[in-house]
């Protein structure tokens, strides 16, 4: 870490970033915030996977995060193994696997430098990646962009909450910067490979601009197991990875469902005036879009449930109901609340990035 600092050793298609303590000249990356961040998420993440629990430092004998891959997943020690830092072994936390048919943890049971040799020789077993291997990485080593030109982090004062922005966006601000002090976006999220240009001419449409500010800081992924969204810009992919092509099937398959039951289904379909045009699905099926009446700037979130009867559109846009959600706000048409079982929100909440290569 000393030697090649905030790297990304690999790629294009396979590499792994490398995240030293230090802190970022937009200070979108703070290294304390990130650890906590970290593990309090891959914590969280793995439960639908499997029942096994991992502990994290400050956990005696926890994993400490150190680096992520191309494809968002983690890399951590293990501190628990030996005294000797040099001696931790390199455990792998991956939720790109099938539920029940795959396992989240990999345990490499080598430090990292003798992990990087066989990284760069052979690869290493990865049940995320296609053919169950991550690498051989190619020998390209750069500073990774996020983080070039990073300042070199100081630990904080003793007593010093280093996730209190997280505590303090739960009752206070607004909008996406809020959003974004509850759930850090990526530092490199993946969008795709055109434009927003070409995405509202295939469309036939523009977008409100609120969720065209939140896409491209957020990308594509998932929201605490519930909320996916797809690949802003990606106009050439499958429904599951391209926006355009999500919206254009699930438009597709709401105006059938309308036409067969019309009562069950009383929004129009976009583009007629006031209809509903979905955006994002939910791990339950539903769809989630807008009532698209009027200029984009004035359009309300609308929910097509899988499991109930369509209501009326919410109150307000897609960023700030999903800020009331993430807050664990009271539960809304097609919005589940987030908690339950009177869970802190900070502890459920997370998003997931997906890079272009994830099959979900």
């Amino acid at each position: 870490m000393t030697a090649y600092g905030a790297a990304e050793m690999g790629g294009p298609d396979a590499a792994i970033r490398l995240h030293p303590p230090c802190v970022s000249t937009d200070a979108r990356f703070e290294y304390a915030a990130w650890i906590v961040e970290t593990h309090r998420h891959s914590a969280i993440r793995p439960g639908m996977f499997t029942a096994r629990r991992r502990p994290f430092l400050p956990e005696e004998g926890g994993l400490l995060a150190f680096a992520t891959t191309r494809s968002g997943d983690h890399l951590f020690w293990n501190t628990g193994v030996s005294d000797d830092p040099d001696e931790w072994p390199v455990t792998l936390m991956t939720t790109n696997v099938a539920v029940g048919a795959g396992e989240p943890w990999v345990d490499y049971e080598v430090p990292l430098l003798e992990l990087l040799f066989t990284l760069l020789r052979t690869g290493v077993p990865h049940p995320g990646e296609p053919g169950g291997l991550l690498g051989p990485l190619s020998s390209r080593i750069r500073v990774w962009p996020p983080l070039a030109g990073a300042a070199p982090w100081s630990p904080p004062p003793a007593g010093t909450a280093v996730d209190a922005r997280q505590h303090a966006a739960l009752t206070e601000g607004l909008g996406l910067d809020a959003v974004m002090a509850l759930v850090p976006p990526p530092l490199e999220p993946y969008l795709g490979e055109g434009t927003w240009e070409r995405v509202f001419e295939r469309l036939g449409t523009r977008l409100p601009p609120d969720f065209v500010a939140l896409a491209e800081r957020y990308g594509a992924g998932n929201w605490s197991w519930w909320l996916d969204m797809s690949a802003p810009l990606s106009l050439d992919r499958s429904r599951e990875q391209g926006l355009a092509a999500a919206v254009e099937d699930m438009l597709d398959g709401y105006r059938q469902l309308r036409a067969a039951h019309p009562q069950y289904y009383p929004m129009p379909a976009w583009p007629e005036p006031g209809g509903f045009l979905p955006f994002a699905s939910t791990i339950d099926g539903d769809q989630i879009g807008w009532c698209a009446d009027g200029p984009p700037e004035t359009w309300r979130v609308a929910v097509n449930p899988r499991h109930g009867d369509q209501g009326p559109p919410l109150t307000g846009d897609f960023t700030a109901t999903l800020l009331t959600w993430l807050r664990g706000g009271p539960a809304e048409s097609g919005f589940p609340g987030l908690t339950g079982r009177d869970l802190h929100p900070l502890d459920v909440m997370f998003f997931e990035p997906f890079g272009s290569g994830v099959p979900w």
